[in-house]
């Protein structure tokens, strides 16, 4: 069975008006170390995956929202030997995020996702984003 995997996409508003997205940058010695992501990881024995990817974004970048808050980005991408499940939300206002289990953490434009090394299988959830940022800024 492959290994559920929970990620989020927290947005805010920039400077310009526009919707600023968080991403992480993976530990070097991790797998694809160095290349960017949407914080998330494994989702544990009995929790689900919205509960999981809000934990996750907290143990990952120190960002706390409630699994409530949590919206789905389409359905359950199925990547190999992983399912991940991509869920997107705005950041709260007291929002401060810090590299905790990643190298460095960073807000982009959706304009700027295209220019950073994601993980193979987050490309479609990338492409996922963008097509929402249009939908919430038009």
């Amino acid at each position: 069975m492959p290994a559920a995997i929970a990620a989020v996409a927290i947005a805010r508003t920039g400077p310009s008006g526009r919707p600023e997205w968080l991403v992480a940058q993976r530990l070097p010695a991790a797998t694809f170390g160095g290349f960017w992501e949407w914080p998330g990881g494994k989702v544990e024995p009995g929790e689900t995956s919205v509960e999981a990817a809000a934990r996750e974004l907290f143990e990952e970048v120190g960002v706390r929202v409630a699994a409530l808050d949590l919206r789905p980005v389409g359905t359950p991408l199925h990547a190999g030997p992983i399912v991940l499940e991509l869920f997107w939300t705005m950041a709260p206002r007291d929002a401060a995020p810090r590299a905790i289990g990643c190298a460095q953490v960073r807000w982009v434009q959706a304009s700027e996702l295209v220019g950073l090394t994601f993980p193979p299988a987050n490309a479609p959830l990338t492409e996922r984003i963008v097509a929402l940022d249009r939908l919430i800024t038009s």
